[in-house]
């Protein structure tokens, strides 16, 4: 009797522990049911399981969860309403620490004790090395202030190239700051020659200090603008992503995204009588004490550093095989460097770039597909080469204004569609119409995708003046449209253009300098790498190219780009 009351809890304890196992089971098998109908062939398995995004209107009662500091940032700016997932949050968090800059004392620097190009210059580390193609260049430069005494910290921000002119070569360097005045330029050798090295002071580290101050407490500083209209009566109003509420606002928060935007109420006139959306102006006295002094044309802005002593060196030809690339497929991640100019034709590094040199190669290579722009007015500049270089894909106008659009233009013979949308706000162009005031994401759930569509975004610029918190955020819906759309029909071409950078321009250089740009272009291509997707790095081939800086690079610069975009749109021997 003992003995069998003995076996009895035994066997009931082992079948509880089958059940409990079995139940495990069953609860996992249901979480991969749930979260594998958003898995993208050759996306990283943190996006594997990217979530569906949820109805804006159940935004609200999800928005207790703790708040990170970066979403208590956006909590600022109209997205109160909105709901962040695990990955969303800790995404956020990992972006704001990846992009930290180097930090400048806390006391004020006096203006003689900051960064100057013309106390500075370079050094080639071995220059009697025997450098050959496919070698790794190193340059060394130690800041120096204006009284020509070594920096102790770091911060600033350079640019630099190597280029042969003689062959219209030209490859961007990559910058490593040590944080204690000393600076690694790391270049790759990618043609044979006289090899010169070009660097540039764009920012000292206390004009980066200037600008952080901006982009944190001023984003104010350029402010947008809505008409309103009803019959007679018409009035313009300031519009922002936040409006300090000191009289009563309209709110333009788009219902499906939850993107925040507000106009200021006009007078006597009801929010639905919006008609247009345009920039409105900017704000010139931004800046406190002596900061204007860290941020000079022809001082400490976009300022050459010159060599120590040579400047040059000499390249022999590889005496390794020439490695053959591959043709260019999606999903290939971004290497730094990207490519390099040879004779004027950008070349990859990772894959065979073609040169689509005649209207008739394009018209193969785009024939029976739709080819949908998105962006800023860097994205309209494809429209434009290809529309002007291609006679068969003629314009068909719609009565919008060719700086703003939507543009769209057939060719019906080949039946090849193209078309150009803006991307919403924040934008600051001339006027155009509310009715055309469109978010990506949006637009990129009405596309069914397929092998002939392909999906081509470029935005960046227009979000300079904000924190970089709103950029993420838009990136993510952004995204999450994309890897939606790919989910639908993994055949679609889904292309990302990184920015350009700019010319100083005085003033505007508050607004849009080149490390606000840098800091985007950094989140930009972190947030897609591991994506099924394409990237044209604009911001590579705009520093590398001899052309001056230009936001809209003239039409060499262009041509190139889009023979990286066809490459990977048509990868055939054919070309």
């Amino acid at each position: 009797m003992d003995k069998q009351a003995t076996k009895t809890p035994t066997h009931v304890g082992r079948f509880l522990i089958v059940v409990l196992l079995a139940l495990a089971l069953v609860f996992l098998n249901l979480r991969h049911i749930k979260f594998a109908q958003f898995s993208i062939s050759g996306a990283k398995s943190v996006w594997i399981r990217y979530p569906a995004p949820k109805n804006h209107s159940t935004l609200q009662k999800e928005v207790k969860m703790p708040k990170t500091e970066w979403i208590h940032k956006l909590m600022q700016y109209g997205y109160q309403t909105h709901s962040f997932t695990l990955e969303e949050r800790t995404e956020g968090t990992v972006l704001m620490k990846m992009i930290e800059w180097p930090k400048t004392p806390d006391t004020s620097v006096p203006f003689r004790k900051s960064s100057d190009p013309l106390h500075t210059c370079f050094i080639i580390l071995n220059p009697e090395k025997t450098f050959h193609v496919g070698d790794k260049l190193q340059v060394m430069l130690r800041m120096f202030d204006f009284d020509g005494n070594p920096k102790q910290y770091g911060g600033d921000y350079l640019q630099a190239r190597i280029h042969t002119p003689d062959v219209k070569a030209g490859s961007a360097g990559t910058v490593i700051d040590n944080q204690n005045g000393f600076y690694y330029i790391n270049f790759t050798l990618s043609w044979p020659g006289k090899v010169q090295v070009s660097v540039s002071l764009v920012h000292p580290s206390e004009g980066v200090k200037v600008l952080k101050r901006l982009r944190e407490e001023r984003p104010d500083r350029i402010y947008m603008q809505s008409t309103f209209k009803a019959g007679a009566i018409s009035k313009t109003t300031v519009c922002s992503l936040f409006l300090t509420p000191t009289k009563p606002l309209c709110n333009f928060t788009d219902l499906r995204t939850g993107e925040p935007w507000f106009c200021y109420k006009p007078e006597n006139l009801p929010c639905s009588t919006r008609i247009n959306h345009a920039g409105g102006g900017r704000l010139t006295d931004i800046l406190i004490g002596e900061e204007r002094l860290f941020i000079q044309s022809k001082v400490n802005v976009k300022m050459p550093i010159l060599p120590c002593a040579m400047g040059y060196i000499i390249v022999e030809s590889s005496p390794q095989p020439t490695t053959v690339l591959d043709e260019c497929i999606r999903g290939k991640p971004m290497s730094t460097p990207s490519g390099f100019y040879y004779k004027n034709q950008w070349m990859s590094l990772t894959c065979k770039i073609h040169s689509f040199n005649t209207p008739a190669k394009v018209t193969e290579c785009l024939r029976r597909k739709k080819v949908h722009l998105f962006g800023d007015s860097t994205m309209r500049q494809w429209f434009e080469y290809l529309t002007a270089f291609v006679p068969g894909i003629r314009r068909f106008d719609l009565g919008n204004r060719e700086k703003t659009g939507p543009l769209c233009a057939f060719d019906v013979q080949n039946n090849i569609m193209l078309e150009y949308f803006a991307h919403g706000p924040p934008i600051y162009f001339v006027p155009f119409s509310s009715r055309h005031v469109f978010y990506i994401s949006n637009k990129l759930n009405e596309i069914e995708g397929g092998k002939n569509t392909v999906i081509t975004i470029c935005i960046c610029a227009h979000f300079c003046i904000f924190p970089v918190e709103v950029y993420i955020r838009r990136l993510q819906h952004i995204r999450r449209s994309i890897l939606q759309l790919l989910s639908r029909n993994p055949d679609t071409v889904v292309v990302i253009k990184t920015a350009n950078v700019r010319a100083y321009v005085p003033d505007v250089i508050f607004n849009h300098s080149d490390w606000f740009t840098f800091q985007l272009h950094l989140v930009l291509r972190t947030m897609f790498a591991g994506i099924k997707v394409v990237f044209v790095d604009a911001w590579a081939m705009t520093i590398a190219h001899y052309l001056p800086h230009n936001i809209h690079p003239l039409q060499i610069i262009i041509k190139n780009e889009i023979d990286v975009f066809l490459s990977y749109v048509c990868p055939s021997n054919k070309w």
